[in-house]
């Protein structure tokens, strides 16, 4: 659920500054779907969180006190905060310069570039949190 929300809110975050550049008045269709992964993701990460219980307390909790599952808590805090108050609010931004009567161009190119930056750094913490939980688990 949090790769398919994540690479279906690229996918259509793609669409969304195409249509920006062609005909902003159109692309308000879109936010509509584009603020419906985010919540996607959230419902993977809360599902990722009951197994992870699960799975701990099946395994007697013999996994805590690890260091790669504090670091993985962590990451999975950091990446729900990060999209809660930096996603969410530049989402915002742009549903509000879209909406506007004379959007602003120049603040939607600084927008598109805080998003670009944002799916960066969510990508990397997804990233990071798939690989405390293989890799050097195992190591």
């Amino acid at each position: 659920m949090i790769a398919g929300g994540f690479l279906g809110a690229i996918v259509v975050e793609r669409q969304f500054w195409k249509l920006v550049d062609a005909d902003i008045t159109k692309s308000g269709a879109l936010l509509p779907m584009m603020k419906t992964f985010p919540i996607i993701i959230q419902m993977g990460v809360l599902v990722q969180i009951i197994s992870g219980i699960g799975m701990l307390h099946s395994r007697a909790w013999c996994f805590w006190g690890q260091n790669w599952l504090y670091i993985k808590i962590v990451l999975v805090i950091v990446a729900v905060l990060n999209g809660i108050l930096v996603g969410k609010k530049i989402g915002g931004k742009i549903a509000a310069q879209v909406f506007s009567p004379t959007p602003d161009r120049a603040a939607l190119a600084s927008l598109k570039v805080k998003m670009r930056n944002f799916d960066l750094v969510q990508l990397i913490l997804v990233l990071a949190i798939l690989f405390f939980a293989t890799i050097l688990r195992i190591i």
